[in-house]
């Protein structure tokens, strides 16, 4: 018998689903209704949110109803206090002080479980994600060609919230365009007036992004002085490099660029690398 006892479907804590009882499910209470999705998502979320309230408040051993009858009837029957009956009204009287504190002590404690519960309830909302699948579910999935389930919306809604918290791309680069129009803006010239315009300003934003993710562009613009300002230069003859026509440009001023040196010249709102043999400046296709 006491090997059969020790069997796990014995032990206490909890539900033992092994041995003979593998397959077999926990009763659920039909008699009491079933949750709709959206309210067992509630009552799950207060049931964790209440179990880490009780993990992080812990609560003394003493607080249990068991602990607390015990520590009672105990002594109580150890003292006699019932003394003076037949044996069982003694035990009867020794326990049932205990008894009815520790029936006391788990009742407060259901109340103050029921107000805890109550009080999250209250707050509680439908999560986003919920609202979001309810919206959708009677919808077809492009991307499955099925109707939506909870785990597609749930998977799109992660990804979303993803790149919000790490900031798309698209988000990177106008935070970044936007810092080099104010850094721009700080330049003033000879009387005190803005140097760049605002359509200047959204060029070379342009043009400092195509830089930044272009080796080739980046290891060949002349860094002391990348982008050149004004139209003092003259048209010159169009060449062809790689079976494209560019253009080519003739400074009015060749010591403001350097051989083989690329700059970005604003009026042109292009790239042009400087030929110092052929005192011009050269196009550069597909850029």
């Amino acid at each position: 018998m006491s090997r059969i006892l020790k069997r796990p479907m014995f032990r206490k804590g909890g539900e033992v689903m092994e041995g003979i009882m593998t397959g077999i499910k926990p009763r659920k209470m039909f008699f009491k209704g079933t949750l709709s999705p959206v309210d067992q998502e509630i009552v799950s979320d207060v049931e964790r949110k209440m179990k880490l309230i009780n993990a992080v408040g812990g609560g003394s051993p003493l607080s249990n109803p068991l602990t607390q009858f015990l520590l009672t009837a105990g002594p109580d029957l150890v003292a006699g206090k019932a003394a003076g009956g037949t044996k069982l009204q003694e035990i009867l009287g020794g326990i049932k002080p205990g008894l009815d504190r520790a029936v006391k002590t788990q009742q407060l404690k259901d109340l103050s479980n029921r107000k805890l519960a109550t009080a999250l309830i209250s707050k509680s909302k439908v999560s986003d994600t919920r609202k979001l699948y309810n919206a959708l579910k009677n919808r077809i999935n492009p991307k499955t060609g099925k109707l939506f389930t909870l785990e597609d919306v749930a998977g799109d809604k992660a990804m979303t919230d993803l790149y919000k918290k790490e900031t798309s791309p698209f988000d990177v680069a106008r935070g970044k365009a936007k810092e080099v129009r104010s850094e721009l803006g700080k330049f003033k010239d000879f009387m005190r007036n803005p140097k760049y315009s605002e359509v200047e300003k959204g060029l070379i934003a342009n043009a400092l992004q195509k830089i930044e993710t272009n080796k080739g562009l980046l290891a060949s613009i002349d860094k002391q002085n990348p982008y050149y300002q004004g139209s003092n230069y003259t048209l010159g003859t169009p060449e062809e490099i790689n079976n494209k026509k560019v253009k080519t440009l003739i400074p009015g001023d060749k010591d403001d660029f350097t051989g083989n040196k690329t700059y970005f010249i604003i009026e042109e709102n292009g790239f042009f690398v400087f030929d110092e043999t052929k005192g011009k400046l050269i196009q550069l296709p597909g850029v």
